[in-house]
């Protein structure tokens, strides 16, 4: 028993002290010309961490202050980075004009092709066209949309093993309708993930802004949640569902009802896991709902309402959930 009791002693002040190794590093990663590199990929494995710069070269990241970053870029060599217990770090790639300048290694295209697979039936698919490519604006009038965004954009992916999936020519969309994610190497072919293999994927916008998907069963077993706040005790996602409503406009010359346009309008419902309890429950944003769900935390629900008036936004959501996990 003694025996046990020290092996798990151990086994605490290990964890407290890799934690106690883990820092905020922020840089930039620019080329020899000086000049700032968007989207460059940095990745960190020790805790299966990564991001993509800014337009200014920019990023930030936890890691393991004794870990190695590698930094990709589309065109340029790649780069193996000591953090070494610094925070600021400048990163400089050189041109790669060699053919594989793309780093597209033969493991990123294995786990491409793991995980995804070809479009197949282009013609009865939203927005997907007959050449098996992606349209993500509508030629007439129609508000929303069925993609959270109106074009590819940069991302990686994380399979249900923790591997990464990420090089500098894939480009992703998400479909809030089906809970599909889309992937494109040459913006004229189109693969669709298989739920079963990808765990979870980060997006970037155009705006630099992220966002963080997991498939979550306990919340939805055909669409992907968006996290909002992760920390030590709680996490806090958001589902989208997003529904098509036609135009139903009508006019007897006289009076007129309905609208003239179609709409994909997107549904919003909160949930909350407690990271102590693996207990899922839903968050609906009133004070009664809140107080409960959150109960355990005392007065510091109370404490945050009554400085922040209830928003049903992301920011308000994130506000909260970063408040409860501190």
């Amino acid at each position: 028993m003694k025996k046990v009791q020290i092996f798990l002693i151990m086994l605490v002040f290990a964890g407290q002290t890799s934690l106690a190794q883990n820092i905020a590093v922020s840089g930039v990663v620019g080329n020899t010309d000086g000049q700032p590199l968007r989207y460059a990929f940095v990745l960190e494995k020790q805790l299966n961490n990564a991001t993509y710069t800014d337009s200014l070269g920019r990023f930030s990241l936890t890691v393991n202050q004794q870990s190695q970053l590698t930094v990709t870029c589309n065109g340029y060599a790649g780069s193996t980075i000591a953090v070494d217990g610094h925070q600021n770090l400048q990163i400089t790639l050189k041109r790669d004009n060699s053919a594989g300048a793309a780093d597209n290694s033969n493991a990123n295209v294995k786990a491409v092709e793991e995980a995804f697979k070809p479009v197949q039936d282009e013609s009865g698919r939203g927005g997907i066209n007959q050449f098996g490519s992606i349209t993500f604006t509508n030629i007439k009038e129609t508000r929303g949309s069925q993609f959270l965004f109106t074009q590819w954009v940069h991302g990686y992916l994380v399979k249900v093993n923790g591997d990464i999936i990420q090089a500098p020519t894939l480009l992703l969309n998400y479909d809030k309708m089906t809970g599909d994610l889309f992937l494109t190497e040459n913006l004229s072919s189109v693969m669709v993930a298989d739920k079963n293999s990808i765990q979870s994927f980060v997006l970037f916008s155009p705006q630099d802004r992220r966002y963080t998907f997991e498939r979550m069963l306990g919340i939805s077993a055909d669409l992907y949640a968006q996290v909002l706040s992760a920390g030590p005790k709680y996490k806090l996602y958001k589902l989208i569902k997003t529904k098509f409503i036609p135009s139903n406009y009508k006019t007897d010359g006289i009076t007129s009802t309905g609208n003239t346009y179609d709409e994909y309008a997107d549904e919003n419902s909160y949930y909350v896991i407690n990271l102590t309890t693996t207990f899922f429950q839903p968050l609906n944003l009133n004070k009664k709902s809140i107080r409960s769900v959150f109960a355990a935390e005392g007065s510091k629900a109370d404490d945050f309402l009554a400085t922040h008036k209830i928003k049903e936004d992301d920011a308000w959501v994130t506000a909260f959930g970063d408040a409860m996990n501190k």
